[in-house]
Formats: structure tokens, C-alpha cells, sequence
């Protein structure tokens, strides 16, 4: 692609930034040959910038962004002003392709930051390059800001960079030596759990979901590209995800989708009641079967789906709903899920479903208000963008957001692991100590970590 194309994107980006007295968006997008996403990611950290990483096993989809950031916007506002003048040269106009924002934000507002001091509340990044691959095919994406001023440098500098996200470099293999683990507050949060189900047992308090966490210290620098291969071989249903921030880098395999769109259509994902997976066939058949008679999870379950279609037949029509709920199987669990799919609506957006969905009440609670006012007086734990949407969006109103669960923080030689559950009026806390425990299997089985 770099040679081929070079004289017509040199020509391109030339036309842009004459016309232009300011800066604006330039993207180009050109088809090319295969590349592992993954070594892209990799490469990527040569650069001086963030990279972010995206994968749907489901739609055999992945976007990877590389390069420093051209754009770091704080509201979905700026997004749309920043599309409306931009330059763009994309013949394909297939979903995530042409400019792509990658974005993210806290699960609620919070007074301290520490461990999150590199994640800002909301995020909308666009950086200079992106990979996107769909099901046969890939392409390149090129995004910079120009004028009229230092452009034979900034070409230069452009395609230099682009030379090492296609190196065949080797992918980082991930070598780790635990030192330390520790379960943080453990104690102190069954005692959290009892203190919920006294609360929705005397107060309109229906439901509120509780995190906690789990910090592990290693010899060396943890590579996250080393922990994506792993996520990527052991979480085959999962949407993989990552977002690097400074040292720090966000990742995690969600089973949990939040809204998709792609030309109009609309795909949500409603996800609560969790079971571990069986020894065998006929044990994983008994546990399923189980969960799906289960009161207490059909009735967390039904919450979900009740607020999610509620809020989605605001914005659609022609809202397709399953009768009752099926098990989504993973490696270490089993869920219950209902997909819900509809027509969006002229005028409506991604944006504006994700905010007013998040957070449903599979990670907030029920009424959600209440509930996050719980969370906010009671847990310890710095959430920062654990249990938020994750995701990106492009130019053509396409995009796909997830609720970052199963995930952990990476920074330096640390990591941080972060699981929760759902609590209501009979929830036990040591029961649900074992279901975030199970949770936590995800991340741990991918720092090559023993339990």
C-alpha cells in the first residue's frame, strides 16, 4: 500500500491543505493486503502515541489504532464538528473505515483518581492510523490535521510511520513472574453485600451491582500486546478490547455487547445471571438448565431487558424480542442473554443511546439513580472506566460499543483486575464472593496466572 499509493495520497493530502486556511481532518483509506491485527497493535508501540484495539469474534471484525492521537475530544459534540469538515478520500465506506473515534468513559463521576489518573472522564479519539479488517478484507486508514504549512514534512513523516505498522516484527509473548496477589478488601466487601440486601430489604432499593478487585504485582513490565494474543486464543466469544492511556493500558474480553449499529440497524445485548461452566457435557447441561429456572437470575435478568427495550424503543422501531432468554456459554461461564435487534430511527444516534443506556442494570442497579447513589457512598473501589462503554464509531453513524467487564488495568509491573455482580433482596455475600471470583478467571488465565 505505501509505495503503491504514495503519489496519489501525497497529491491528496497537497489539494486538502492548500484549500484550507485552518487545520481540518485529513483521511484516506486505501484496501490492502493482510495483516495480522495483532502485530499492527504491537508495532504500534513504537510510536509515540496510544494504540487501541477492537475485536467481534461474532462479526469476525476487528479495528486497531496506532499513532499518536490527532484528536482528543471530551464530548460526542466535538466528534460530529470535526466530521463535518474533514477531507476524505474512502471509495469503500464499509463500517469503520474512513475516520474512526475510539471511545470511552467513566462508569460515574469520581472525587479521587489515582489509579485511573490517565483515563479521562469521556473520551473521542482519532489516531493517525487505523487497521480495520472485516471478514475477507482489510484496510488502512491515514488521519492528520494539515494546512497549508509543512506538508512535504509532515508526508514524510507520515509514511515513515506507517513503514513500521507493517514490519514483521514478532508479537511480544507474554513472560511473567507473579510476586504478589491480593484480593483487595475482601472481608470488608461480604460485609458491602450484607449491608445492600438490608438496604433493598427496607427501602424502594431493587437492585445494585458491586465490584471489587484484585492486584497483582510482577517482575517485568507487562506487554499488552502478550496479554491481547492470550485473550484472543482462550475468549473466543468475547469482544476484545484495549485502550492505552499514557503507561497504562485497559483491556479485557466483555461478553456483554451494549448497542451496535451498522446502516441503520440496531443490535443491543441483554446480559445478567451467571453460572460456572461443567466439568463435562452432561454437568454443563445441568448447571444451564439451572440457571434458566432460576428465579433470582431470571428476575436480575428481566430488569435488564425490561430498561434496555424501554430505552431503545425511544430511539427505533421494529424492536425484535425474544420470548425468554438463552445461555450464552464462555469458557468459565455460562450467562443469560437476549438479543434484542431494531431499525434506528431517522435522527437518532449511537451516542445518544449509550448515554442514556449506561448503566443498565446489569452494572448500576435498579432504580438506577439509587443505586449509583449507593455505589458512589459506599464502595472503596476506584471504578474509573471498569464497567463503562468501550467501543468506536465512524463517519457514516456506524459503530459498536461493549461494557468493559472481565477487564483489568495495566500499568508498568501491576495489574489491576476488577469483577462484580448483581445484588438483590436474597443475594448470600459468600455466594456472590465465589461469582466475582469466577469472574476474575478471564483476566488471570491471560496473565498466564494460577488461582
Amino acid at each position: 500500500m505505501i509505495q503503491q499509493y504514495k503519489t496519489d495520497f501525497e497529491s491528496f493530502l497537497r489539494k486538502a491543505a492548500v484549500k484550507q486556511q485552518q487545520q481540518i481532518l485529513v483521511s484516506w483509506t486505501e484496501k490492502v493486503g493482510a495483516i495480522d491485527p495483532l502485530r499492527f497493535f504491537a508495532n504500534g508501540s513504537s510510536l509515540e502515541g496510544n494504540r487501541h484495539f477492537w475485536y467481534s469474534q461474532k462479526d469476525d471484525f476487528c479495528l486497531v489504532g496506532a499513532g499518536p492521537a490527532i484528536l482528543d475530544m471530551r464530548t460526542a459534540e466535538e466528534w460530529e464538528h470535526v466530521i463535518e469538515s474533514a477531507v476524505v478520500h474512502n471509495l469503500s465506506a464499509i463500517a469503520g473505515t474512513g475516520p474512526v473515534a475510539f471511545s470511552g468513559m467513566n462508569f460515574q463521576q469520581e472525587r479521587e483518581r489515582e489509579l485511573w489518573q490517565d483515563f479521562p472522564d469521556t473520551q473521542y479519539r482519532i489516531p493517525a492510523f487505523t487497521l480495520t479488517k472485516t471478514e475477507k478484507e482489510y484496510y488502512v486508514t491515514i488521519n492528520q490535521l494539515v494546512d497549508s504549512s509543512n506538508i512535504e514534512s509532515q508526508i514524510t513523516n507520515i509514511l515513515e510511520q506507517l513503514e513500521q505498522l507493517f514490519s514483521e516484527n514478532d508479537i511480544p509473548v507474554l513472560q511473567t513472574v507473579l510476586i504478589s496477589k491480593e484480593e483487595l478488601e475482601s472481608q470488608a466487601w461480604k460485609r458491602l453485600v450484607k449491608e445492600a440486601t438490608d438496604t433493598i430489604k427496607s427501602t424502594e432499593l431493587d437492585k445494585v451491582v458491586l465490584a471489587r478487585a484484585m492486584k497483582l504485582e510482577f517482575e517485568e513490565k507487562l506487554q499488552a500486546a502478550g496479554v491481547l494474543r492470550n485473550l484472543l486464543d482462550t475468549q473466543k466469544d468475547s469482544f476484545i478490547f484495549a485502550v492505552e492511556n499514557g503507561s497504562a493500558c485497559f483491556l479485557g474480553a466483555t461478553p456483554e455487547r451494549l448497542v451496535r449499529v451498522e446502516s441503520g440497524t440496531l443490535h443491543t445485548s441483554c446480559v445478567a445471571g451467571t453460572a460456572p461452566r461443567g466439568k463435562n457435557e452432561t454437568d454443563d447441561k445441568v448447571i444451564g438448565n439451572a440457571l434458566l429456572q432460576d428465579s433470582k437470575n431470571r428476575e436480575e435478568h428481566q430488569y435488564v431487558v425490561k430498561m434496555i427495550t424501554d430505552v431503545i424503543s425511544k430511539y427505533s422501531k421494529d424492536l425484535l424480542v425474544p420470548e425468554g432468554p438463552q445461555l450464552l456459554k464462555l469458557r468459565q461461564l455460562q450467562h443469560l442473554h437476549t438479543p434484542v435487534s431494531a431499525t434506528l430511527m431517522p435522527g437518532a444516534s449511537l451516542q445518544q443511546i449509550v448515554q442514556e443506556l449506561h448503566p443498565t442494570p446489569a452494572l448500576g442497579g435498579l432504580p438506577k439513580q439509587e443505586a449509583l447513589d449507593f455505589i458512589e457512598k459506599k464502595e472503596p473501589l476506584e471504578r474509573g472506566w471498569y464497567g463503562a462503554p468501550v467501543g468506536w464509531l465512524d463517519s457514516y453513524r456506524n459503530g459498536d460499543t461493549a461494557v468493559a467487564i472481565r477487564s483489568g488495568l495495566l500499568n508498568g509491573k501491576q495489574a489491576v483486575l476488577f469483577a462484580g455482580c448483581g445484588v438483590v433482596k436474597d443475594s448470600d455475600p459468600d455466594m456472590e464472593f465465589e461469582e466475582t471470583a469466577i469472574k476474575f478467571r478471564p483476566m488471570l488465565e491471560a496473565l498466564e496466572v494460577s488461582e
